[in-house]
């Protein structure tokens, strides 16, 4: 398998690892990792909202922590990434369904990577922004953390 090949292998399994997590299914959602990057469309219904009328805090954390780990996983094909730190920056109250987080990986030094995300509305609008350290741990990426090849299609 080519170098290409197997990053691109390893950015699937990443997506599926994702897909496949409990709390992706309770709130609708797609993910693209591609090198150092990834990018998640997340559907948040008035349910995630506060009596204020407008998207809980979580939810903002929820979709730039996703597209930045995944950004820092996508450099590392052996281990599972940890959030160690995680700052968030909001910057507009969220009022419609739609979002788009897109994560970058800034750096690597040894097990320790740095990541940040953007989180933008249905109207393109930057509503929030984060960064954060990322730790390579011993947890190996391998089926009991979801990462494996996509089930054949149908």
């Amino acid at each position: 398998m080519t170098v290409d090949a197997q990053a691109e292998l390893h950015f699937r399994k990443l997506e599926y690892m994702y897909h496949s997590a409990a709390i992706n299914r309770s709130i609708p959602s797609c993910m693209t990792v591609s090198e150092n990057r990834a990018e998640v469309h997340m559907r948040v219904t008035t349910d995630f909202w506060h009596s204020a009328g407008a998207m809980h805090g979580s939810m903002y954390f929820k979709g730039l922590d996703d597209a930045a780990f995944f950004a820092a996983n996508s450099a590392v094909q052996e281990f599972f990434v940890l959030t160690a730190t995680f700052e968030v920056e909001l910057l507009a109250m969220v009022t419609c369904e739609s979002l788009r987080a897109v994560g970058t990986l800034e750096r690597r030094e040894g097990r320790k990577i740095w990541a940040r995300a953007e989180l933008y509305d249905d109207n393109n609008t930057l509503a929030a922004r984060g960064s954060g350290l990322f730790i390579i741990s011993q947890r190996a990426l391998d089926e009991t953390v979801g990462y494996v090849d996509l089930p054949p299609a149908d």
